[in-house]
């Protein structure tokens, strides 16, 4: 009898799944990613904020006749300041630890910030 070697079996797939992200990677990812679009995001708003006041009749007649609302000019300068803070805080998580409460407490005080200087800036040229 004569043998002839059996031909090797075809390899099987690479069944191996990728490692499993743990929750915690995510959810760093997810507070990054959400922290880094509302500041970037900061700014055009903004213009977009003023261009929506100016198209109003009010927001004409404080540029034209100086009849602009009074808003302390502090408030101005406080707001950005604590959206900056609260932008590197909620952005600065360190690698392998899980975000904690007082990082998504920064993101949502990063959020409001930026809403109340939006609205102060409506109020502006709203008279």
């Amino acid at each position: 009898m004569h043998d002839v070697p059996a031909a090797p079996a075809p390899a099987a797939p690479d069944t191996a799944a990728a490692p499993e992200v743990p929750a915690h990677d995510r959810a760093v990812r997810l507070l990054r990613r959400s922290a880094l679009w509302a500041g970037l995001l900061f700014l055009p708003a903004t213009l977009l904020g003023v261009v929506l006041a100016l198209a109003s009749e009010s927001g004409t007649a404080c540029v034209m006749r100086g009849t602009c609302g009074e808003v302390p000019g502090w408030l101005y300068a406080v707001t950005p300041a604590v959206a900056g803070g609260a932008w590197l805080r909620a952005l600065t998580v360190p690698y392998g630890a899980p975000p904690t409460r007082a990082r998504w407490a920064a993101l949502w005080t990063l959020i409001g910030a930026e809403l109340l200087f939006l609205a102060l800036v409506m109020a502006y040229f709203a008279g």
